[in-house]
């Protein structure tokens, strides 16, 4: 990453042969779906015009749509605060084999009493509706995590196995009144520092008690790569692999790890968080590789230094942002990802968002570490993504 600054500012000076300007192009007629996938319109290819991606970005093949192409399971995140992937769960039903909204927080009210906040924001319509459309293939599984703790709750939680079994109890019940196949709970980024021996006994517990009706229990846990503090390591997974039924793994936000302005997720990264958990494939296959469909944009002065906070963006505004922006976009060989650079010689803007040609080199990396997908989130992508899974 020492290079990073050089390769984006050499992008400065060669801009003539690949840059192009909004109003250079015709407009294209919109079209909402083809009859074959992005791989076979030729669309996944590291040498790309921006005037394709503008073109193609929401013409995916309606007849694969319910088609899944990869082989392990592929996990999809859903936000209220984006109704866009609400659609995208339905419509791609078929292609996910897991679900998870992001609705519901779990507070502690009194002495063995649990609550389930979050549950205004529950579709029963829309579940019905996901499940319905994957012939009852697709399962949901929200994500949960603990809201509004204080050390009186976490004291008793770590300590008194009747607060963990009233814990289990309603979350045990809430699924079953919600239609849940089970949750994907968040725990180590909030609880870091209160004693992982206490947390992984926790998820333990929690899987029992879950396990004993059918339901399902996945972790969300932080990559380790360039932590010198590991919130979750190598020994925390050789705790939980035999009970949890997978492990939500977040290979993205890299910039926040090496606090450099770069790629989301740095292909060999990638491979690096994979490995250093098992190189046992019956393990690894509960190993959902995390799938950035979000870009981050990062705004420079002429020196190259960021004058604000990186932004995130989503597929909508990074089209927007293409039209009416001229620009040159670089596939960069060792991270596998395009970097877009946005020219203004007082503000350079270096905006890094996934492209067919990323996303299908990730799947790949999957499909030989023999992980599975999770994806962050759905709504967030653009619409031939999904010809990809």
């Amino acid at each position: 990453m020492n290079n990073i600054y050089f390769l984006l500012f050499a992008f400065l000076f060669f801009l003539v042969s690949s840059t192009s300007a909004p109003d250079d192009k015709k407009k294209a007629k919109k079209v909402k779906h083809a009859a074959v996938n992005v791989l076979e319109r030729g669309l996944v290819e590291n040498e790309i015009e921006l005037d394709d991606i503008v073109k193609n970005h929401a013409i995916y093949c309606d007849k694969c749509k319910n088609k899944k192409n990869f082989e392990n399971k592929v996990l999809g995140y859903v936000t209220p605060w984006n109704s866009r992937g609400y659609d995208i769960a339905k419509v791609f039903a078929n292609k996910l084999d897991l679900v998870s909204p992001v609705w519901l927080q779990i507070q502690r009210v009194g002495r063995k009493n649990y609550q389930l906040t979050g549950t205004h924001d529950i579709d029963m319509k829309w579940i019905n509706a996901v499940k319905k459309k994957s012939n009852q293939t697709s399962q949901l599984v929200p994500r949960i995590l603990f809201e509004r703790l204080k050390m009186e709750d976490l004291h008793a939680l770590f300590n008194d196995e009747e607060e963990i079994d009233s814990l289990a109890k309603m979350l045990l019940k809430k699924s079953i009144d919600f239609q849940f196949n089970g949750y994907v709970l968040e725990v180590y980024m909030q609880l870091s520092g209160h004693g992982k021996n206490s947390i992984n006994h926790l998820v333990r517990d929690l899987c029992k008690a879950l396990h004993q009706q059918d339901k399902l229990l996945f972790l969300v846990i932080p990559p380790v790569m360039m932590e010198k503090e590991k919130l979750f390591d190598k020994k925390d997974f050789d705790l939980l692999k035999d009970d949890i039924d997978g492990f939500s793994l977040m290979t993205y936000d890299y910039y926040s790890h090496s606090g450099l302005i770069g790629p989301n997720a740095p292909i060999d990264w990638i491979r690096q968080n994979i490995d250093y958990f098992t190189d046992d494939l019956q393990y690894r296959k509960k190993i959902l590789l995390g799938l950035n469909f979000y870009g981050m944009k990062f705004v420079t002065n002429s020196a190259g230094k960021p004058i604000s906070q990186p932004e995130p963006i989503i597929g909508k505004d990074y089209i927007k942002f293409i039209k009416n922006n001229e620009m040159n976009l670089k596939w960069e060989e060792n991270y596998k990802e395009h970097i877009l650079v946005s020219i203004d010689k007082n503000q350079p803007t270096f905006l890094f968002y996934p492209t067919l040609s990323s996303i299908f080199n990730r799947i790949e990396l999957a499909r030989e570490l023999g992980t599975g997908l999770s994806i962050w989130e759905l709504g967030q992508g653009l619409d031939y993504f999904y010809d990809l899974l």
